[in-house]
């Protein structure tokens, strides 16, 4: 009797959380990796564009599974969902890295969806905004308005606009869900990931085993109010580090008031500087205040980031722009990295009409970013359209899903005050403190640490987390030269 009951349950346990070979087959198309003899399976699943009247056009989402190595086993299946909004998760990056068959993830199936207007799912990419022909166009403002206008005309010709939210993006992701099989995943979100995490356990609690936030970012945060003070915060922190590492200091010892000064100027006027390209043909440049702070602010995400950025202002300082420019594409880019009309999408429905212009002054004075980004993006939000989203949007989420929070002691977007506030209301969640992790942690010492963290979590989603190990990761050391 006892052995007849044990076979009922493994025989339940296979059932919520993994799929034979055979049926996948049905389902998906086998694919052999580049370079290994590993395989992966690939497909579509085709979804309305308009969830509410589920008519019109579809949308077929591209998904990518990478199975479990072991089923004997049966593990929650991972959805790894990718930040932006705008990022495919679908990468040729993300399916190296959780197919290696050395990694821990492998003892789970992870599915990777390209979300609604991203990778292969009808991307929403604007490429007047998006193709720079020359280094001169990359500092352009960031949402010129007939860029936008042009994008959204463009996009509107096979998108409507008003339907790429998030929302929207659980729905699908639920269908995904129910395509494959599942009766319950693992969530595993990056920033914007965490919100659609977050709204994912607001809207079907019960399809969710566990789940984990990495530098997480709520419903109700109306990007980009925040990003300025943020910033700020991550900034100062950074030159009191500097000041109290003999390396750094020694190298750089006026570091703050060479930044204050750079930045006046640059408030002034642009930057006028003489540039050699590749041929060796010198061009003059104009680098605007905006343009420079916004890619200062973009190397902040990650520890490297961070400890090469006193070295960039203080030759920025000397008059050398040198090291600034070597963070740009030398000639012509089209970044696809994030697709910008989801972007836009996202935000001109969820945050930016929610943003408060009492709020503005007081969350940018005294900042190096000031107003830039928010009235970027509002500037933007008018020449383009919004959605709708539940009457209970902003409400926080308080599901008794078991959680594991990931927050960096140095994130300029999303800090540590985010973890604590979304963890009040998950009654089963725990956070996870990486003083020297920014927004991500590349650069940091012991990377493997964060991962087999993550692993463990997914493996046993109610034990005690014991993360010890990031003690371990610590930042690298400052660029002086």
């Amino acid at each position: 009797m006892k052995y007849a009951a044990l076979l009922i349950l493994l025989i339940m346990a296979e059932s919520l959380f993994s799929q034979d070979t055979d049926s996948l087959r049905k389902k998906l198309h086998a694919e052999v990796l580049p370079n290994s003899s590993d395989t992966v399976f690939t497909g579509t699943i085709s979804v309305y564009e308009n969830r509410e009247t589920n008519q019109g056009r579809r949308i077929d989402l591209y998904i990518v599974l990478i199975p479990a190595l072991k089923k004997s086993a049966p593990a929650t299946p991972i959805f790894y969902i990718e930040g932006g909004p705008g990022v495919a998760a679908a990468s040729p990056f993300n399916i190296s890295f959780y197919s290696d068959p050395a990694s821990g993830y492998r003892n789970h199936d992870v599915v990777l969806v390209d979300i609604r207007g991203t990778g292969k799912s009808n991307p929403l990419n604007c490429m007047s905004l998006q193709v720079k022909a020359n280094l001169q166009d990359q500092f352009d403002e960031m949402y010129p308005a007939e860029a936008v206008k042009e994008c959204y005309n463009e996009l509107s010709k096979h998108a409507d606009l008003t339907q790429y939210t998030t929302p929207n993006v659980v729905k699908d992701l639920e269908d995904v869900r129910k395509f494959l099989g599942y009766k319950k995943i693992g969530l595993f979100g990056l920033s914007y990931g965490t919100r659609v995490c977050l709204v994912y356990m607001k809207m079907f609690p019960e399809s969710i085993e566990s789940c984990v936030l990495w530098s997480p970012v709520p419903s109700y945060a109306h990007m980009p109010l925040y990003h300025a003070r943020f910033a700020q915060n991550t900034l100062d922190s950074l030159f009191t580090e500097c000041e109290r590492d003999s390396l750094c200091h020694a190298a750089f010892p006026n570091l703050r008031y060479e930044f204050n000064d750079l930045m006046q100027k640059g408030k002034r006027g642009p930057f006028e500087v003489e540039h050699a390209d590749a041929g060796g043909r010198q061009e003059p440049l104009k680098i605007s205040w905006d343009a420079y702070e916004t890619e200062l602010r973009f190397l902040m995400y990650s520890p490297a980031g961070l400890r090469s950025l006193p070295y960039v202002i203080h030759q920025s300082y000397l008059g050398n722009f040198e090291p600034f420019l070597a963070l740009f594409p030398e000639g012509p880019d089209t970044s696809t990295a994030i697709a910008e009309g989801l972007y836009l999408c996202v935000t001109c429905t969820e945050d930016v009409p929610f943003i408060k212009d009492r709020e503005i002054d007081s969350l940018t004075r005294g900042t190096f970013i000031g107003t830039y980004r928010i009235d970027q993006q509002k500037s933007a939000c008018r020449n383009w359209t919004r959605g709708k989203i539940p009457d209970d949007y902003f409400t926080p989420t308080s599901a008794g899903i078991p959680t594991l929070i990931f927050s960096g002691g140095m994130d300029p977007v999303t800090p540590y005050s985010n973890a604590e506030e979304i963890a009040s209301h998950l009654p089963h969640s725990s956070i996870v403190y990486i003083p020297a992790m920014s927004h991500m942690f590349d650069g940091l010492n012991h990377p493997e640490c964060f991962d087999q963290t993550v692993i463990d979590f997914f493996d046993h989603p109610t034990d005690h987390v014991n993360a010890d190990c990031v003690q371990g990761m610590t930042p690298p050391d400052f660029k002086v030269k």
